[in-house]
């Protein structure tokens, strides 16, 4: 029986694909790359350093990671009012889950300042049991560190967490966790190959309306 739900951040509670990769644009540009469909793919789901390590190796660029992630973080964020929102459904999903008495956590790749930030915008901060960042772990997605550190946290064996993930990685990070997961990919993920996930729904309104024969497994 699942008694806890973990949810990723990016491109499955918040609509932030768009600013995110329009960030990564913004600072590859000043460096005269153009950022392809190919690499775009690979990054989702990753955290910032190690996006930054894959952009600096796939362009050649002269920059340490860190500091490339860096910048593009203090961009993002800097224009994040306006940019983000909550996906259809999130709300109604959060409030079904209270209303099961099931425990929650945000499971991002995100650095915490940057997550903190999301949830302010949002108007979602103190709606969760506990947040796990990229920063409180030692390996990003798909490893299944950040999921393994939420379940710890809320103090609930992996076998009865459920993930929400909207990105192969994570959805690859969930399973090397040993937990239930299920895919709600975006315009940016539909077309990526989620099939690890137990099952893929539509939308969060959907994963709602299922969520009583979820928990029951």
């Amino acid at each position: 029986m699942i008694r806890a739900v973990l949810l990723d951040l990016d491109g499955l509670m918040v609509d932030s694909e768009p600013h995110s990769l329009a960030s990564w644009r913004a600072i590859l540009s000043s460096r005269g790359v153009t950022l392809d469909q190919p690499t775009t793919e690979r990054m989702l789901g990753l955290r910032q350093v190690e996006t930054g390590q894959l952009l600096v190796d796939r362009f050649r660029l002269p920059d340490q990671p860190l500091v490339l992630s860096r910048e593009k973080e203090e961009r993002q964020i800097r224009y994040l009012d306006g940019n983000v929102r909550s996906m259809p459904g999130l709300i109604e999903l959060l409030d079904e889950i209270d209303r099961h008495g099931l425990r929650k956590a945000i499971a991002s790749s995100g650095v915490r300042r940057y997550v903190n930030a999301v949830l302010e915008v949002v108007a979602l901060t103190g709606r969760f049991h506990t947040i796990i960042t990229g920063d409180d772990v030692s390996a990003g997605k798909p490893a299944p560190d950040v999921f393994l550190a939420a379940a710890h946290a809320l103090h609930t064996d992996p076998p009865h967490c459920l993930v929400l993930e909207d990105a192969p990685a994570g959805v690859q990070a969930a399973k090397a966790a040993g937990m239930w997961c299920i895919a709600v990919p975006n315009l940016h993920t539909q077309k990526l190959d989620l099939s690890l996930a137990d099952d893929i729904f539509p939308s969060l309104f959907a994963v709602r309306d299922a969520l009583q024969s979820l928990i029951a497994g």
